[in-house]
C-alpha cells in the first residue's frame, strides 16, 4: 500500500524555504507600512489645505481675518458658520481646536489619544487649548512619542498664516 503525506525532509525544506521569504518580505512590508502612514499625513495635509483654501475666502468676506483667539473665559468669539455648525478661527484660519473647528471641517473620525485611545477613530489627535498648535497621528501611531504626526500651529497674526509639520521620524 502506498502511503499519503509528506516525508519529514520535504516538511523540513518546505519550513526553510517559507522562513527565507518571510526573511526577504517582513522588511519590505514594514518599508511600506511606513509608506502608507507618510502617505496617509500628506493626504490630511493636502485636504487640510483645501478646506482652507475654502474658508478663508469666506471668513475675509465676513471681515474675521484680523480677528485673534478668542477668550472664551470672557465671552469672546471668533467663529464663521459651516453648515449650521460653528467653526472657531483664528485670524480668518481655522483654530487648532479638533472638537471646535477641524472635526467640524473634515469627514473624518477624530479622537483624542491621550484620553480614548482605544476608541476606534480616522485619527487621532493631541492638543492643549493653551497651545496654538494641534497634533494629528494615524490610527496605528496614535501617540505624540510615536514621532510620526502632523501638527498644525494656527496663524499667529493677519500676515503670518497657518503652518503644518510634518515628522515621519517614526512613521
Amino acid at each position: 500500500m502506498k502511503k499519503n503525506g509528506f516525508t519529514l525532509i520535504e516538511l523540513v525544506v518546505t519550513i526553510i524555504i517559507l522562513a527565507i521569504l518571510s526573511v526577504i518580505a517582513v522588511p519590505k512590508f514594514i518599508g511600506l507600512q511606513a509608506d502608507a502612514r507618510l502617505a496617509s499625513l500628506q493626504g490630511l495635509k493636502t485636504e487640510m489645505h483645501g478646506v482652507m483654501s475654502v474658508l478663508y475666502p469666506k471668513s475675509v468676506f465676513q471681515g474675521l481675518e484680523n480677528k485673534p483667539k478668542p477668550d472664551k473665559e470672557n465671552g469672546e468669539e471668533n467663529f464663521i458658520v459651516i453648515d449650521g455648525e460653528k467653526v472657531d478661527l483664528v485670524y480668518g484660519y481655522p483654530a487648532a481646536d479638533a472638537a471646535n473647528s477641524w472635526s467640524k471641517l473634515i469627514m473624518a473620525k477624530f479622537e483624542d489619544s491621550q484620553f480614548n485611545p482605544e476608541r476606534p477613530a480616522d485619527w487621532y489627535f493631541q492638543n492643549n487649548p493653551a497651545e496654538n498648535f494641534i497634533l494629528f497621528m494615524p490610527q496605528t501611531k496614535k501617540f505624540k512619542g510615536d514621532n510620526c504626526y502632523l501638527k498644525y500651529t494656527e496663524a499667529q497674526s493677519p500676515t503670518t498664516p497657518p503652518t503644518f509639520e510634518i515628522l515621519d521620524s517614526g512613521c
